[in-house]
């Protein structure tokens, strides 16, 4: 078993049955993504800082600058890409619609849950 078998899985209400995702899982001092089709591809785990920047760098569609990952567009695929190990999480495009969307709608925010756990 792995820590990341531990932790509260997510995807964005808009993905069709949490199928095929961009799964989300706040951490003790940041957030992880998987791809919920390979969950044992392992993660990419980002700090508190650098998981608000993602975010907003995703749902705006800027440069990657968070320090964590780069997103690169693939024809129609997002390539979510680790700088700090070789793993590279692959989504479709309503794979990556969804979370983008689930994004602009706050649902990945858990700075709130962070003030709440200090």
């Amino acid at each position: 078993m792995t820590i990341a078998d531990n932790l509260a899985w997510r995807t964005s209400t808009r993905s069709s049955n949490g199928e095929k995702c961009v799964e989300v899982a706040p951490t003790a001092d940041g957030v992880a993504i998987r791809h919920s089709k390979r969950p044992t591809a392992g993660t990419i785990t980002f700090p508190a800082t650098a998981w608000d920047t993602f975010v907003r760098e995703a749902s705006s569609g800027l440069s990657s600058d968070n320090g964590v990952a780069i997103v690169t567009t693939i024809g129609t695929d997002t390539l979510v890409k680790s700088l700090h190990t070789a793993l590279e999480l692959r989504f479709d495009e309503a794979e990556w619609t969804a979370f983008v969307a689930g994004a602009r709608a706050g649902e990945f925010n858990f700075a709130s849950q962070r003030c709440l756990n200090k």
